[in-house]
C-alpha cells in the first residue's frame, strides 16, 4: 500500500463525498458532525470533482440496489474513527502532555491514569485510520482486510482495559488536590479542543471502542452481498475481533481476580509466609 496518503486531505475529501451523497443515519443526520471534521482539516482540504475515480465509484455503488445501507455503515465507520482519533489526540494534547510538562502529577500517577493511551493513539492515527480511509476511497470499499491486517494490534486494549479501574481511582484521588483539580478544570474549559465531556468520560472511550467495531462489522457483514469481494474478509475479521474481545475480557477477569487475592492477602495478618497469589490460583466466591 505504498500509495496510501495518511494526510488530512485524504480524510477530508472522503468525508466530503460521504456527506454529500449519504445521510449517515436515517433517523439522525450527522452532516453537521462531518462538517465539523471538514473544518478541522480546512487548511489542506482537497475536494474531488464529479469525474474523479472515487466519485465515480460512489455513484456506481449508489445505483446498485441493496448497497445504500452498506454505504451508510461505512460512512459511520469513517466518521467515528476520525472522531475517536481526535478524542485521543485531545486527551494526550490537552491533558497528558501538559500535565507531564508542568509536573502536576508524578509519572507513576500519569501511567495509572492514562495507561497506554499514547500507544493506542499512535496505532490509530498512524496506521488504522489511514488504512480505513484508503480502503473506503477505493471503488470496492473493502475494509475487512484492513481489520484482519491490524487485528493483532487490538490486543493493545487489554492493557488499557485492565488498568481502567485503577485509572478511575487514581483520577478521583488526585482530583482532591488543588493543583491537579485546577489544572483539569482549566483544561476542560478549552472547548475548542476537548468539548464539555469530563476527562473520565474521555478515558472511558477506548474501553468502548472494540465493542463499537463489533457492532459496525456485524451490521456491515449483514449488508454486504455474499458475492462481494469484502464478504469473506469481513466474516474472518468479525471472527477475529470476537476472539480478541473475549480474550481481553478474560484477561480483565483474571486481572481483577488476582487483585482481589492481593487485597485479601494484605488483609490477613501474617499471610506473607503463605502466599495466596499465584498464576494458577483464582478466587472463587
Amino acid at each position: 500500500m505504498s500509495d496510501i496518503l495518511p494526510d488530512s486531505a485524504t480524510v477530508s475529501r472522503v468525508l466530503w463525498q460521504l456527506r454529500d451523497e449519504w445521510d449517515l443515519n436515517p433517523l439522525y443526520s450527522q452532516a453537521d458532525t462531518v462538517d465539523c471534521m471538514l473544518a478541522q482539516h480546512c487548511n489542506t482540504l482537497a475536494l474531488i470533482d464529479d469525474t474523479s475515480e472515487v466519485s465515480c465509484a460512489y455513484y456506481e455503488k449508489a445505483s446498485t440496489a441493496g448497497n445504500s445501507q452498506r454505504m451508510k455503515i461505512l460512512s459511520e465507520l469513517l466518521v467515528t474513527e476520525v472522531t475517536y482519533v481526535d478524542t485521543l489526540k485531545n486527551v494526550v494534547g490537552v491533558y497528558l502532555n501538559p500535565m507531564r510538562e508542568a509536573k502536576v502529577l508524578s509519572e507513576t500517577e500519569l501511567r495509572e491514569i492514562f495507561s497506554n493511551i499514547e500507544v493506542i493513539l499512535a496505532f490509530h492515527n498512524d496506521h488504522f485510520l489511514p488504512a480505513v480511509t484508503y480502503a473506503i476511497s477505493r471503488p470496492e470499499m473493502a475494509v475487512g482486510s484492513v481489520f484482519l491486517h491490524h487485528s493483532a494490534h487490538f490486543r493493545l486494549y487489554s492493557t488499557y482495559t485492565n488498568n481502567h479501574e485503577v485509572s478511575v481511582k487514581t483520577l478521583s484521588s488526585v482530583a482532591s488536590r488543588r493543583a491537579a483539580s485546577c489544572f483539569i478544570q482549566s483544561a476542560r474549559q478549552d472547548v475548542t479542543q476537548i468539548g464539555q465531556v469530563s476527562l473520565d468520560g474521555h478515558l472511558l472511550t477506548p474501553v468502548q471502542r472494540l465493542p463499537r467495531y463489533r457492532m459496525l462489522l456485524t451490521d456491515l457483514l449483514n449488508n454486504t452481498p455474499p458475492d462481494h469481494s469484502d464478504h469473506e474478509p469481513l466474516f474472518a475479521a468479525l471472527k477475529d475481533l470476537n476472539a480478541i474481545i473475549f480474550e481481553v475480557n478474560e484477561k480483565k477477569r483474571a486481572f481483577e481476580n488476582h487483585s482481589q487475592l492481593r487485597r485479601l492477602q494484605a488483609s490477613i495478618s501474617g499471610s506473607a509466609a503463605i502466599p495466596l497469589v499465584a498464576p494458577h490460583r483464582t478466587l472463587r466466591l
